[in-house]
């Protein structure tokens, strides 16, 4: 009997989460499954019919014929394992929990070391503290939110921190601060080294706490019904502040 996981190991199963956490895409996915590599993660192999049934492996590598993953184990488990067609794959990196399914497995022996393959995924969820998907902009290449009024005149706020889900905005002194349940129709962020990112906000929260600049405000704001390539890019954008690469494509 394989060893009792502990829960936040075993793979996520709620749909909303699984849908909300979504990462799609292409680059994004490589993105991911790239550091899983670089970082020589350990990653869990599990049965998607029998969390019970799972190996603890790494991904070797990820190229265009699939994945590769380390298959030394017990042979039940492995029976287990290539009965099922695919398994769910569960890591950590960086506290931020990983999960994809990769399917059509096969077992091989390549340079005669035995590993997995398995095909590469078209989506990747990422499980994390709501917090900790918020990022600030790195200071040399801050980020702008250009919101239209009623007239079409175009107010500039400053990006404080943002998410794929929602950003904070400066509040200049020049401007009014708006009031939650405010809601601004034809908004863009535009961000160094990414096209114009269009967006419709809803303003959540207005802190009383006066920032710098002036007696500046924040105010938290929700992408309302954001689309799929507005989340993707931002996610990108995410992912490459947090790993440190941001800076290096931005101009």
């Amino acid at each position: 009997m394989p060893p009792t996981q502990q829960t936040q190991f075993l793979p996520e199963t709620d749909p909303r989460t699984l849908e909300r956490f979504g990462v799609e895409g292409p680059l994004a996915v490589r993105s991911i499954l790239d550091d899983l590599v670089r970082e020589n993660a350990l990653i869990t192999l599990y049965c998607p019919e029998r969390h019970e049934d799972f190996v603890v492996s790494r991904l070797l590598r990820r190229d265009d014929g699939g994945l590769r993953f380390d298959f030394t184990t017990d042979e039940s488990r492995r029976r287990a394992l290539l009965r099922t067609g695919s398994v769910i794959v569960v890591a950590f990196l960086d506290r931020v929990k990983i999960q994809f399914e990769s399917g059509a497995l096969e077992a091989l022996v390549e340079d005669g070391h035995a590993v997995l393959a398995g095909a590469t995924p078209t989506r990747v969820v990422r499980l994390q503290r709501r917090d900790a998907f918020r990022v600030n902009p790195p200071r040399p290449h801050p980020v702008e939110c250009i919101v239209r009024d009623v007239g079409d005149e175009e107010m500039v706020y400053r990006v404080l921190d943002l998410s794929p889900e929602g950003i904070a905005l400066m509040v200049p002194p020049s401007l009014e601060t708006p009031a939650a349940g405010d809601r601004w129709q034809h908004c863009r962020l535009e961000i160094p080294g990414y096209a114009p990112i269009p967006c419709d906000l809803v303003v959540r929260v207005v802190s009383e706490t006066l920032l710098g600049d002036g007696a500046s405000r924040r105010i938290g704001c929700s992408l309302d019904h954001p689309t799929p390539e507005a989340q993707r890019a931002l996610q990108m954008y995410v992912m490459e502040v947090q790993s440190g690469r941001y800076g290096r494509n931005a101009r």
